[in-house]
């Protein structure tokens, strides 16, 4: 009796085991095995987990990269605008190095069309290691093999969690199609929002406030450059547009507080004269668009913009306005001058003074005419 009651136990114990891992593989939240069956959406809303498994398992030609300011993106619209299959390719903070890890990935498992790249200014300084393992993102995630997979297939937090989470927004429609990864949901975009994420104490515009030679971080930016460029260049038959998100005046302002402007101009000219030199990319900018970065409206804080700035950059590009190229960078780049030291000596203090900024907008708009 004692032996049946044992064997009984074993069975029922394997019975449950089988079923959890099988109930885990065949929802399968974080896509490490296989795309949803049924023609059921795939629910992307957990960008570190569910990154490599879609980049390994999911169909498509083209990636969309970037930080979380390109996450509110509609890859359908660049499906369409461009004949093409998007995946979103996202990672926090979006450094070069762990946006590279993941191109690299996708270059593996297919020859791109395109790659559709919101490259940001800070990754471009950000230190060159991968960052993409850790307590949050298991090293598990990003290998091929099932034999590493046991904390994933029994894990109480998705299968309690992960998959009914998944379940409700595939019937509610959230995080689906062009919209994976979208975070706009309920958040507020206004000046009052975006002003409360940014302090700016003590500095009048008598303050004097010396600016940081470049050259501090020169070897850095110039390597992340160098990554960059090595990535366009072993990828020739891979179409590269690269556009360059509007952050708001606070951001150019706590550049200017923090002696950082230069750097940042730095950056950007040492980027683009890069990315002007490769014939399968096309440059789009849209960090002098003042009607954007210097409304507060647009933002929730210093970078993040709302879903409408998203739709109008990809519109714009698709039209191929705003498109940079080396007869009219030297232009831009006087204009993103100008209307950062409009900002820092002026436009800073149509917020912090109290006074509407419509009212101001004036003597910006004469600035940037005549650059």
């Amino acid at each position: 009796m004692k032996a049946n009651a044992l064997k009984r136990l074993i069975i029922f114990i394997v019975a449950e085991l089988v079923a959890v891992a099988g109930a885990v593989w065949f929802f399968d939240p974080f896509y490490q095995y296989h795309e949803p069956f049924f023609g059921w959406e795939a629910v992307l809303n957990d960008r570190d987990n569910q990154m490599p498994g879609t980049i390994r398992n999911f169909q498509y030609d083209s990636v969309l990269a970037g930080s979380s300011v390109a996450e509110n993106f509609d890859s359908a619209f660049l499906d369409e605008a461009y004949d093409c299959r998007t995946l979103k390719v996202i990672r926090a903070s979006g450094s070069m190095a762990d946006l590279l890890y993941y191109l690299e990935m996708a270059q593996e498992e297919k020859e791109l069309e395109n790659v559709f790249w919101c490259l940001d200014l800070f990754a471009l300084n950000a230190s060159t290691e991968v960052t993409l393992y850790g307590e949050n993102t298991p090293r598990y995630l990003h290998t091929e093999s099932f034999l590493d997979d046991i904390p994933y297939l029994y894990n109480k937090e998705v299968l309690l969690e992960k998959i009914p989470f998944m379940l409700a927004y595939g019937h509610e429609g959230m995080n689906t199609g062009g919209n994976a990864y979208n975070w706009a949901r309920g958040k507020e975009f206004s000046a009052a929002r975006a002003l409360s994420a940014y302090e700016r104490q003590g500095i009048t515009k008598d303050t004097v406030i010396m600016q940081k030679d470049p050259a501090e971080n020169r070897e850095l930016i110039l390597e992340n450059i160098r990554l960059l460029e090595e990535q366009i260049s072993a990828h020739p038959k891979t179409c590269y547009y690269v556009l360059f998100p509007p952050y708001s005046m606070l951001w150019w302002d706590c550049a200017y507080v923090n002696g950082e402007l230069e750097e940042r101009f730095y950056i950007l000219e040492e980027t683009v004269s890069m990315l002007l030199r490769h014939e399968n990319v096309e440059t789009y900018f849209f960090q002098n668009q003042a009607f954007v970065v210097c409304d507060l409206d647009n933002y929730m804080d210093m970078v993040h913009y709302s879903p409408e700035i998203n739709r109008y950059m990809l519109e714009r590009m698709a039209a191929g306005e705003d498109r940079v190229t080396e007869e009219n960078w030297g232009r831009i780049m006087n204009q993103m001058r100008d209307m950062v030291e409009w900002i820092v000596r002026e436009g800073i203090y149509s917020y912090y003074g109290q006074m509407a900024m419509k009212g101001h907008m004036g003597s910006l708009n004469r600035i940037l005419a005549g650059s």
